[in-house]
């Protein structure tokens, strides 16, 4: 696996496990240990911040996690809680021994560095077995434990899951997960999904923060893109570009300050 994060567009069709640890080093170790270890596992991705996993999992889910405590920027706290809630979570750190002493609750399991190959293999029979808990567990016990043992985890954020379009009496809900883009239409925004379009009374402008940005990029001063739905990007002379999709024929325009934008969040 490369040393960066793959595009959000990757598509994972198989099981894969996560890794997350900064240090170069010791993330190609781990990777070559857990390779050796557990191959049943999946394809492993390792990556070196929270945010280029956050890019991986908004392509495909992770069935399995290992993640670092100390991360740059978003640490290995936060990004628990913004990982699907199916992922199972392992822990891995060099010292933090009141952290380790909240995890040490049986059922989640966490590897002390440097990792040893015996330990390592305890952690994958226990993953094997379903015996960790998923990362909405883990979340939920570390919110519970945070005050007893000094942890500050920061309340993760709550993005949009449902759209509401309203005609009349009737009010259909709109999966945020099949919307494919978003276009302002003055006061009013047209929602574009895989089988269907609407049009709902609230701004584009209020509804871009409740969006998550691992899923959702603006690409022109109108228009929001699901990144899942980008299959190709044509690039003009004027520095901008046309985004073909994929789950539909149309394409979307995306002006030069944003295709700039899309470019450094992929890389």
């Amino acid at each position: 696996m490369t040393e960066r994060a793959k595009s959000a567009t990757t598509i994972q069709p198989r099981p894969w496990v996560l890794v997350v640890e900064d240090e170069a080093r010791l993330r190609n170790e781990f990777t070559q240990l857990l390779t050796a270890v557990a191959p049943d596992l999946g394809e492993i991705c390792a990556v070196g911040s929270s945010e280029d996993a956050l890019i991986l999992c908004a392509a495909s889910m992770p069935q399995v996690a290992f993640i670092d405590i100390h991360l740059p920027g978003r640490s290995g706290l936060e990004l628990v809680a913004a990982l699907p809630p199916d992922t199972k979570v392992v822990f891995v750190t060099a010292h933090d021994e009141f952290a380790l002493r909240a995890f040490d609750q049986g059922a989640v399991d966490y590897l002390l560095k440097p990792i040893s190959l015996p330990r390592l293999q305890v952690c994958v029979e226990r993953l094997r077995s379903r015996s960790t808990l998923s990362a909405q567990q883990l979340s939920n016990m570390l919110a519970n434990v945070s005050g007893a043992y000094g942890l500050v985890i920061p309340k993760a954020p709550v993005y949009l899951r449902w759209l509401t379009a309203s005609s009349g009496k009737r009010t259909r809900l709109i999966p945020v997960r099949d919307v494919i883009y978003l276009q302002s239409d003055n006061k009013y925004t047209r929602i574009v999904c895989r089988d269907s379009e609407h049009l709902i009374e609230e701004s584009l402008r209020s509804l871009l923060p409740r969006l998550d940005p691992a899923v959702f990029l603006q690409v022109h001063r109108a228009t929001v893109v699901s990144l899942n739905e980008v299959l190709m990007v044509e690039r003009d002379d004027a520095g901008g570009g046309l985004l073909h999709l994929r789950s539909c024929k149309s394409t979307v325009r995306i002006s030069a300050p944003f295709l700039r934008e899309l470019k450094a969040y992929l890389d």
